[in-house]
């Protein structure tokens, strides 16, 4: 196996606390411990009152450190007010005041292998292909395995990790700056190094698809994506069933946009039924 590992260094992610302390909400000063938890349930309040709010977002809000926000935002989750996923923190706490009950549409594991080998079966020995970072995604390497050779391009550490020891794959990993809670890498970097590569395809997924838009929670996520569409000769999306009918914060491409859009069976008939009618080439894993 060749490894080409470009900048894989981790970058620390500086604050960036900018907004007016004038408009930073008042905690006490008496003890430390008095001001972490007004902190924390200023945190929760603010969440609450938006649904939803960013982990930069936050910083900037309370004036601190990315790293004491990800510490006050831990503790949160733990106390069951609010989520945390890809650098957003959503709220968990309904009208009543009460957590909202888990998602009980979550996708396991075989679902994801099963889009996964229907998304490798698109695939071709000796093809270059992008991978963004995807839990879908996690699942590719054992099926792409049989395309060999093959050269992979990545953005994401843990799918690094995952083709490093394959036999006679190339593996290109894409510097830039490294995004704890992405576990990938982005910025002006990532994309110049994406736009020096010429692909056969590029296999993304999305955070939520909505009348037949993909959806990002952060413009990082969305850039490089983008970047690795414009750059391969196929674009092949891999969405599962929760995915679907939800929103996030920013649009990508309309789904007539990819060659192919590949989904278990567990979304529901009528919204393949109007993928298909709108020339969608829709593939059932």
């Amino acid at each position: 196996m060749k490894l080409i590992e470009q900048q894989q260094k981790r970058h620390s992610v500086a604050s960036d606390n900018t907004s007016s302390p004038g408009n930073r909400p008042h905690l006490p000063t008496d003890s430390r411990q008095a001001r972490q938890i007004a902190r924390r349930r200023l945190i929760a309040d603010y969440v609450n009152s938006r649904q939803s709010a960013r982990i930069d977002e936050i910083s900037k809000r309370f004036g601190i450190s990315l790293m004491t926000v990800h510490r006050d935002i831990d503790t949160l989750v733990e106390d069951g007010l609010v989520s945390k996923a890809r650098g957003v923190i959503t709220s968990r706490t309904s009208a009543a005041g009460l957590p909202e009950p888990a998602d009980t549409a979550a996708t396991d594991d075989g679902d994801y292998q099963a889009i996964a080998a229907a998304a490798a079966d698109l695939i071709q020995p000796g093809q270059t292909v992008f991978l963004a970072g995807s839990p879908i995604l996690r699942h590719a390497a054992r099926h792409l395995a049989s395309k060999v050779p093959l050269t992979i391009v990545t953005n994401s550490l843990d799918l690094m990790n995952d083709f490093r020891e394959l036999p006679d794959i190339s593996l290109i990993g894409l510097g830039g700056t490294f995004k704890s809670w992405s576990g990938c890498f982005h910025g002006p970097q990532t994309i110049r190094e994406i736009n020096d590569i010429d692909a056969e395809a590029a296999i993304v997924s999305a955070d939520a698809i909505f009348e037949e838009k993909t959806f990002y929670e952060t413009e990082e996520d969305l850039a490089v994506r983008k970047a690795m569409q414009e750059k391969a000769k196929r674009n092949i999306l891999v969405a599962s069933h929760g995915m679907f009918d939800k929103k996030a914060f920013y649009g990508g491409n309309d789904l007539r946009d990819y060659d192919a859009v590949v989904v278990n069976t567990a979304v529901p008939p009528l919204l393949v039924d109007r993928m298909l009618s709108r020339k969608i080439d829709v593939r059932l894993a």
